[in-house]
């Protein structure tokens, strides 16, 4: 059985990524739950959305239903408290594997107090997105 992937902070430059790991079979869903980057999430992946409200108790119940292996939040320089409830509401709705990729390594130990698994360092979206795709495509051939 493949992987079931949750991308729950989605940025613009992660298309090309995300698109790759459905191609190689890859269960992904994408959670729309901010307004900043929901038109782009409708128009790319309306099928494979979770659209929820902003709302710890709603994406919390939503995530919860769809038994998620791993989710994926990218932190951005601006908004690291986003990641860090994300991480914690994902946590609490019983990910499998929460993964918070950051570009700031100080930042480290709020996300793993804040529930997430593993925090990655990575600057650039092809670094973390390669190991990603290497982790999951081996859970794929090994089911």
């Amino acid at each position: 059985m493949a992987p079931k992937l949750l991308v729950a902070a989605f940025a613009a430059e992660d298309r090309p990524y995300v698109d790759r790991a459905i191609e190689h079979g890859i269960d992904v869903r994408i959670l729309d739950c901010f307004e900043d980057v929901h038109a782009l999430v409708q128009f790319w992946y309306k099928r494979r959305s979770i659209h929820v409200p902003a709302q710890k108790s709603s994406v919390k119940s939503a995530v919860g239903k769809e038994c998620f292996d791993m989710a994926v939040i990218r932190d951005t320089p601006h908004d690291f408290v986003r990641a860090a409830l994300l991480a914690q509401t994902l946590r609490e709705a019983n990910v499998g594997q929460v993964v918070v990729v950051a570009n700031d390594a100080s930042r480290v130990p709020i996300y793993r107090r804040c529930g997430a698994h593993q925090v990655i360092i990575s600057e650039h979206p092809v670094e973390f997105w390669t190991q990603l795709e290497q982790r999951l495509l081996s859970q794929v051939t090994a089911s």
